[in-house]
């Protein structure tokens, strides 16, 4: 696994380690959703995620070419692809949701992963975003959620129940420093919560 070189770790536990990544590799599909503010290190523990889910990875990155080793594919094309027993990530999600017109290929397209994901489609979908305005329905069906570092705004864009969870999360990361904050995320789960360490992944070293 990854070596977090940061020597103030305070005993988080690295997020491959964690329960929460062991029960998502026994199931056939799950979402995650990871949170955070722009340039906060999202994409990284997006990736770092996926790697450790340990299946084909598919990446929707409108803003940025994905890493090698990951297959890049069009918002248009996540009805078809990718295929069964995949990890597909959505990355910068606003980019493509920010209209809710439900006659928009784009966030029809999206919408529907939701149901099929798990069962039907059989994929791990890793859902990231700056906000969750645009993604309550992956907030309310996550299996993990994941807090990266706040927006100073968060609090009067966000949604009230990501607010609430942030209450807890915001004084841990101000007390960070700028590197820590980008190695670090809050973990939410059925299973355990708190605060654990992002490796790099391995094909983005």
């Amino acid at each position: 696994a990854p070596v977090d070189s940061d020597e103030n770790s305070n005993g988080e536990p690295e997020i491959g380690d964690t329960k929460s990544i062991a029960s998502l590799r026994q199931k056939a599909g799950s979402v995650s959703l990871i949170l955070g503010r722009r340039e906060g290190g999202k994409t990284v523990l997006g990736y770092r995620l996926a790697e450790l889910l340990g299946r084909p990875i598919y990446a929707v990155t409108p803003e940025q070419k994905p890493p090698k080793g990951v297959t890049e594919i069009g918002i248009e094309e996540v009805d078809e692809l990718p295929p069964p027993y995949s990890t597909l990530l959505l990355d910068d999600a606003p980019v493509y949701m920010s209209s809710r017109d439900y006659h928009d290929h784009k966030v029809v397209n999206v919408e529907k992963l939701i149901p099929v994901v798990r069962h039907r489609r059989k994929l791990h979908l890793i859902f990231i975003t700056q906000s969750s305005a645009l993604s309550d329905r992956y907030m309310l069906t996550s299996d993990i959620v994941l807090l990266k570092s706040p927006s100073i705004l968060f609090m009067e864009t966000e949604r009230s129940q990501v607010v609430n969870m942030y209450r807890k999360v915001a004084p841990m990361f101000s007390a960070m420093s700028e590197a820590q904050k980008l190695r670090r995320v809050y973990l939410v789960s059925e299973i355990e919560s708190g605060m654990v360490r992002v490796g790099m992944p391995g094909f983005m070293k």
